[in-house]
């Protein structure tokens, strides 16, 4: 029979992790070292009576919290997964509890993940007759920083045991009360590249007597447009986009520069596509330096892997939201070409991630939009369908 946690059973312990909400998204941090919010999680945690609670997880210098919660019986040891960490962006909500910490702000969710989580775990520790281990990770650094790669590293898995990994996000565009899963990649491989050309400065009135690196660079953008159009399968997806051209001086308009960098983002799922777009890349920017007479140096650097849902467990954990909140509130989403560090713990365990619907009346801006705030009517909705999976998954 299906353990299965209503949204209702969980009002009372999301008042608790709305009001911790409120005051994470007040004082946002940055970055792999959040003191203020660590400091916060912890205080919650405690007083939900939880004594195996762990800090600094990930190393000295992230603050990884870690909760580890017990049920009466044997079974898997399961982890959640709950990203902490704010964006560098200026708010514009005007909600009671706007951030107070200029040009950060909570745009992306993640203090409602982390809401969603510690109401998960104050209701667990109240109803510990289940089977297994649940551990509650709070995970900081996520925006750019790979913080789940920290937290990978320091030894999450074998310390505590884990034999699969679940995690939801604020969905936008996703209607209150819906969840969305996604079997397979579910986001991109996120990496990033750097090609500088080397060229010889000079006079603008005197071109021929210069290598223009600024020239190439321009050919260069042009030409990254092909390898997307031309290189990859037409049934498969990839964005290879240019996003800087850094070169000369706005005070010298007559300097022919030394040097051109063009800085630009990749994304790709399969990773045949990846290594496929990183050879391109190279010979592209080999071409056009050899057709220039300049040098060339391209760097190409892998920042978050694809994250692989794996297919059997989204078909288990959506079996069981739709015995929760019925067939009609649970959709199959669509994959999309953003990053995500929870990749790296789906590389060293199965599980998912699952989509949390955020949208009604009053709740509509995109993630990473200075009008975003997490939904606090979803927390219920996200905190019984994670537990829900959780301790099937541990039961099973």
């Amino acid at each position: 029979m299906t353990i299965l946690i209503k949204p209702e059973q969980m009002a009372e312990s999301a008042k608790i992790g709305t009001d911790i909400r409120h005051k994470i998204h007040e004082e946002p941090e940055l970055g792999l070292c959040l003191h203020k919010t660590q400091e916060k999680i912890t205080k919650g945690l405690a007083s939900f009576s939880l004594n195996e609670v762990y800090e600094y997880v990930g190393g000295k210098d992230v603050t990884g919290v870690v909760a580890v919660i017990r049920g009466t019986k044997p079974g898997k040891t399961i982890g959640l997964r709950a990203d902490s960490d704010a964006v560098p962006l200026e708010e514009k909500t005007n909600a009671a509890w706007a951030s107070r910490v200029k040009g950060k702000m909570h745009a992306c969710g993640h203090d409602g993940h982390v809401a969603t989580l510690l109401t998960l775990c104050h209701y667990a520790a109240q109803h510990r007759d289940f089977a297994g281990t649940l551990v509650a990770i709070f995970q900081p650094g996520e925006e750019g920083f790979a913080g789940a790669k920290h937290m990978i590293a320091d030894g999450l898995v074998e310390r505590f045991g884990i034999d699969e990994f679940y995690a939801l996000h604020a969905e936008p565009s996703l209607n209150l009360g819906d969840v969305g899963f996604i079997p397979g990649y579910a986001t991109a491989n996120a990496d990033k590249f750097e090609i500088t050309f080397k060229g010889k400065g000079g006079h603008g009135s005197r071109p021929h007597m210069t290598k223009d690196p600024l020239v190439a660079a321009c050919e260069c953008v042009l030409a990254l447009e092909t390898i997307v159009a031309r290189s990859v399968d037409p049934m498969k997806t990839a964005v290879v986009s240019a996003g800087c051209i850094q070169s000369g001086f706005g005070d010298g308009p007559s300097v022919v520069p030394q040097e051109a960098k063009i800085s630009g983002t990749a994304r790709s799922f399969e990773p045949e596509v990846q290594e496929t777009i990183i050879r391109r890349m190279k010979q592209v920017a080999d071409g056009i330096a050899l057709a220039n007479d300049m040098e060339v140096e391209v760097e190409y650097t892998k920042l978050y892997p694809a994250m692989f849902n794996t297919p059997k467990l989204v078909e288990k954990a959506s079996g069981y939201a739709k015995e929760l909140l019925g067939e009609e509130r649970v959709k199959q989403w669509h994959r999309t070409c953003g990053g995500e560090d929870f990749s790296f713990m789906l590389l060293a365990k199965p599980g998912c991630l699952f989509r949390l619907g955020m949208k009604d009346e009053t709740h509509f801006a995109s993630v990473h939009h200075p009008m975003f705030d997490f939904n606090d009517k979803a927390i219920q909705v996200g905190a019984a369908t994670l537990l829900t999976i959780a301790l099937n998954r541990a039961a099973s």
